[in-house]
């Protein structure tokens, strides 16, 4: 009789231990700096002599631990670099690329770990002559 009462309290203790609320959760491994996290190009219309491509790259930076990531774009042979800060509580969020409403403009957006929305944060557009970026949204969380 007393075996059952241990076996049994035994068992609430070992189930009350492997509760979602008392697991360990794992540390967040963030990209190596220098690693493509997302990208995407697409031809430039209107240009039939040189068939020129419009393109872009989210790079993990060093500081990828507090949500920075480099942009690089090039327009055909023009290049443009900048840098994009994941909001605050959003830092081991995903990035992705999508297409742009504009021409030539790709948004970066992330996601983050368990949530099916995306999050559009940042736009990279460009006309041949001049490649712009900027913040096009604000979170917290």
């Amino acid at each position: 009789m007393k075996k059952a009462k241990y076996t049994a309290l035994l068992s609430m203790l070992l189930t009350a231990c492997n509760s979602s609320d008392t697991a360990v959760k794992e540390p967040h491994i963030f990209p190596k700096p220098g690693t493509v996290v997302a990208s995407a190009q697409m031809p430039v219309t209107g240009d039939t002599l040189n068939h020129f491509t419009f393109s872009i790259k989210v790079v993990a930076d060093s500081q990828v631990a507090k949500g920075v990531y480099d942009v690089d774009a090039d327009y055909g042979p023009n290049f443009a670099g900048g840098e994009l800060t994941l909001p605050k509580g959003a830092e081991a969020a995903t990035p992705y690329v999508r297409q742009g409403n504009e021409p030539n403009s790709f948004i970066i957006g992330f996601r983050l770990a368990g949530d099916t929305t995306a999050y559009d944060y940042y736009q990279v557009s460009s006309n041949g002559s001049q490649t712009e970026m900027r913040y096009i949204k604000a979170y917290t969380f």
